[in-house]
């Protein structure tokens, strides 16, 4: 199951394809990540950020895009998909720290990165504080970050 069909340029294109590749019967199962406040790993820098560069709020906030239930599945049902559901689906993880948690965006890892890297060092601080302050609702006594994510599977059959 891909998480990533939010990324493709046309993804009833993309679903199309699934389906086209599927036996008769075969099932195709999508995941994608649902709102921003939903998941804060990915949400809070990408509000950060945008309020430092908001020509970049479409890149920012891609990860989101499919983030609405009946969108994925009417993008199931209109790629010829059959018995469609969607559900939610929500897990934690735990990160040693925050920085282990920055350590990508740091490394310019993702489109997150990528326009954190476009901001003045200033900015990038202030972000990175910021961001910070808002995970620190999640921060255990021993340092560690336990954050939930929730994000949408959409399956349906050939």
């Amino acid at each position: 199951m891909p998480l990533g069909l939010q990324f493709f340029a046309d993804p009833l294109a993309g679903l199309t394809e699934f389906r086209r590749v599927l036996r008769p019967g075969g099932v195709a199962a999508v995941c994608v990540i649902a709102t921003p406040d939903r998941a804060p790993m990915w949400g809070h820098p990408a509000d950060v950020i945008c309020r430092f560069a908001p020509q970049h709020r479409e890149t920012l906030y891609l990860s989101f895009s499919l983030s609405d239930p009946e969108r994925l599945e009417s993008l199931c049902n209109n790629a010829g998909l059959h018995d469609v559901r969607v559900e939610r689906v929500r897990r934690e993880d735990t990160v040693g720290s925050f920085d282990e948690y920055w350590s990508p965006i740091e490394a310019g890892i993702g489109s997150i990165a990528k326009v954190y890297f476009t901001l003045a060092e200033t900015d990038r601080r202030s972000v990175r504080d910021e961001v910070r302050a808002s995970l620190s609702r999640y921060e255990l006594s021993d340092g560690k970050l336990r954050m939930g994510i929730e994000m949408l599977i959409g399956s349906g059959r050939a």
